[in-house]
């Protein structure tokens, strides 16, 4: 019997040996594989790394501007009737400060862009996003933005846009 009992061991203990192997195969084979995808085949760009620390991302300040209701510039024999809110997106504190100072003189060109422009103009995706860049201008030159994308009005946001 003891010979038997000692073959039934053996190829139990080769079994378990195997797999060990394999798992420890399939491990250091997946860490490796996870090693070089995230970190061996990158190249290593001091430049862009240094640039990255130097500019941390900076919080966009939002300004709600109250609702607008105008009438629309007239094309037809009916009248049309324009109601929208928005807010304007800024990078820089100042720029918010600069803004609610000014704010009588941005809700004026906007009443008058927005009372210049004709129901079809503002009917479609193109007009709307060329409203929107016609007020970034028109509020970057109010509050004397020199470098519009630091010091100025970046975006116009409508939150609510009705034409009746």
């Amino acid at each position: 019997e003891a010979p038997e009992g000692e073959a039934a061991e053996k190829p139990k203990k080769k079994g378990k040996l195997l797999i060990i192997l394999v798992a420890l195969l399939l491990l250091g084979g997946g860490g490796g594989a996870a090693w070089w995808f995230l970190k061996g085949n990158k190249p290593h760009d001091p430049k862009a790394a240094a640039h990255k620390a130097e500019e941390p991302e900076i919080a966009p300040i939002f300004i709600r501007i109250d609702t607008f209701t105008v009438n629309l510039k007239r094309t037809d024999t009916e009248d049309h009737f324009l109601q929208v809110e928005m807010q304007f997106k800024v990078v820089d504190p100042k720029v918010d400060a600069s803004v609610k100072l000014r704010m009588p003189e941005i809700r004026n060109a906007l009443l008058l862009l927005l009372s210049s422009k004709t129901q079809e103009e503002l009917g479609t995706v193109e007009g709307k996003q060329k409203l929107s860049a016609d007020i970034v201008t028109q509020s970057n030159q109010i509050i004397r933005a020199k470098e519009p994308a630091k010091d100025g009005v970046v975006g116009v946001y409508f939150t609510s846009f009705v034409i009746q």
